[in-house]
């Protein structure tokens, strides 16, 4: 069964270093890029997209922090238990405390920590 997953980071270096790291971890899996957060919600609302897993900076979300888990939900509900935060642990810190809620990868990966909670996410 493919996997389906979401990157959504500004970061051009992340989207690569999660790209290859997805790509060992998958055998079958598909990859959507988004690099700012217009584009992440056309990604998330459009309905032929389903996705399995969406990684997700912090970074990208912090002008809508306070709204972004209902906004989310009204997107796509079915993405809300999807979603996992990955960056630099001051950038999760900085987060809103519904946002903390969710799991956290952080910079630089641990690889080990990234299989395990992408594949805990898949389940």
């Amino acid at each position: 069964m493919k996997t389906n997953v979401l990157i959504a980071d500004d970061d051009m270096d992340s989207h690569q270093l999660m790209y290859d790291i997805l790509e060992i971890i998958f055998r079958n899996v598909k990859i959507d890029r988004t690099l700012n957060l217009q584009s992440f919600w056309s990604k998330i609302s459009a309905k032929e997209n389903r996705y399995d897993l969406v990684l997700l900076s912090p970074g990208l979300i912090k002008e809508e922090q306070d709204s972004f888990l209902e906004r989310l939900n009204e997107a796509n509900s079915e993405v809300v238990g999807k979603v996992v935060l990955t960056g630099p642990e001051k950038d999760f810190e900085t987060c809103a405390q519904d946002i903390k809620l969710l799991p956290f990868l952080p910079k630089p990966f641990s690889l080990d920590r990234f299989e395990e909670i992408v594949k805990a996410m898949r389940r």
